[in-house]
């Protein structure tokens, strides 16, 4: 349990290089090449998506920390 505690941030830190290897990879594959706006909308929105999630997930984390 100390282990949990005292390395939280990974647990966010982990997901967001996952995503942002994923990503990459799908950049470097060509994945925006074709200029289509939905590729373009998809690309924009995953981005929004996690961004929001990584906010919730430090704002949580900060808050137990505070409590």
């Amino acid at each position: 349990m100390l282990f949990m505690k005292r390395f939280k941030f990974l647990f966010i830190l982990l997901p967001l290089a996952l995503f942002i290897s994923f990503l990459d990879k799908k950049v470097l594959t060509g994945f925006l090449s074709s200029n289509e706006i939905p590729d373009h909308y998809i690309f924009l929105g995953s981005l929004v998506i996690v961004i929001c999630i990584l906010i919730f997930a430090v704002l949580r984390f900060d808050k137990n920390v505070n409590s």
